[in-house]
This record gives C-alpha cells, structure tokens and sequence, in this order.
C-alpha cells in the first residue's frame, strides 16, 4: 500500500498584499478521504484550495499533490478537480452542464 499522502503541506505561508492568509500551515491528507474545509471568511481556505491546485504558489514551505508540485504536471492535473465558486467557466452553465463539460474535457 502507497503511504504518500494525496495532498501535503508543510509550512506553507502566504500572503495578498499586506494580508497574512496562511502562516506555517501545514497538513496531510490521505487518498480516499473525503474532508470538509470549514472556517469564517478571511480564513484562508480559498487561498489554501488555490495553491492545491497550483494556480498560486507559497510564499514559504511546500505543497505537494500526489508527491509533486500543484499545477504544472499533465498527470497529477489529470487527477485533480476545482470548480472555484467565484469564477465560473462559464456564467450561463448549470451545475450540471458544468460537470458534464469537465467529464467531456477529460475523458479517457
């Protein structure tokens, strides 16, 4: 059995401007495993959910997805998903037809 866990951080830091969103966060999660991200707005969790899937990077201490880096490799893209809740591929698709879209796109 592979003990590398799905997703991994280790002092990971960020900030937006003069804003601190995340300071020393680090975790591990395992394959498999269904977790929910909860906190008050401000919290970082968008933040965190973006540098997962590397569309930022951190300012300090690693992120590794699957044991790489978020973002830049076709196959640890390939087993990733994010639909952000702001920015909506496309404004007029449903839930659904966006789903369906991404299934389209990426099917094997």
């Amino acid at each position: 059995m592979n003990d590398l866990p799905a997703v991994a951080m280790t002092g990971v830091s960020y900030r937006h401007g003069r804003v601190q969103a995340l300071r020393d966060c680090s975790l591990a999660l395992p394959p498999g495993r269904v977790v929910g991200l909860i906190g008050p707005n401000g919290a970082g969790k968008t933040t965190l959910l973006h540098l997962l899937v590397g569309l930022l990077r951190p300012d300090q201490g690693e992120v590794r997805v699957f044991g790489r880096e978020p973002g830049g490799d076709p196959e640890t893209l390939d087993r990733v998903a994010f639909l952000a809740q702001d920015k909506p591929l496309y404004g007029g698709f449903t839930v659904a037809e966006t789903v369906r879209m991404g299934s389209y796109l990426n099917s094997r």
